[in-house]
């Protein structure tokens, strides 16, 4: 379940997972639950103090602890760029139903989290991506096929999600916490 930060306070949401995004992406998932985990964690180590999701990132800065790679700050800034990636796939199933998803998995990848590879992670993305389940097997997996119902949910979910990645994104940049490194 991401942590994500709606109105400034904690929110816990279920989302799609990147397993249904295939065996190859499992990387992505991984690195998604590694990251909910970190932020839960410090969470829990004081719920009055973190009850807002910034306060955990704004305590790391006072600390001078948000730089090295196990941080919740580059937990959150991997967190929403990995959720990026995601949203933009099941927009663009939703926008073209005749797209193959493989084919959307490669155009999202390039247009989101590319550009924050270095080779060897781009690399993993190569073939990682030759495991991308079909459109019908993914979209059964999470809208129960074509249909309308379901696919207005997902609808739903991608317009109202959105928006709170923009927040964390805008968050993170105010804040000048939107790291360039490539990994």
């Amino acid at each position: 379940m991401p942590v994500f930060c709606k109105k400034s306070e904690l929110v816990f949401k279920p989302t799609v997972t990147a397993d249904q995004f295939g065996t190859g992406l499992g990387l992505i998932k991984s690195d998604i639950s590694n990251n909910i985990q970190r932020l839960r964690d410090r969470f829990l180590t004081n719920p009055i103090q973190f009850q807002l999701l910034f306060s955990i990132i704004d305590e790391e800065v006072s600390r001078n602890d948000h730089t090295h790679g196990k941080s919740c700050t580059k937990g959150l800034l991997w967190l929403k760029r990995a959720m990026e990636f995601m949203m933009a796939i099941m927009e663009k199933l939703l926008d073209d139903p005749n797209a193959a998803l493989s084919d959307v998995v490669y155009e999202k990848y390039y247009a989101t989290l590319n550009k924050w590879h270095g080779m060897l992670a781009s690399s993993a993305f190569n073939v990682a991506y030759w495991f991308v389940p079909s459109r019908q097997t993914f979209m059964n997996k999470v809208a129960g096929g074509d249909n309308p119902q379901a696919l207005e949910q997902m609808r739903q979910f991608v317009n109202s999600f959105s928006p709170l990645l923009a927040e964390v994104h805008e968050s993170l940049d105010k804040r000048g916490l939107d790291d360039p490194t490539k990994v």
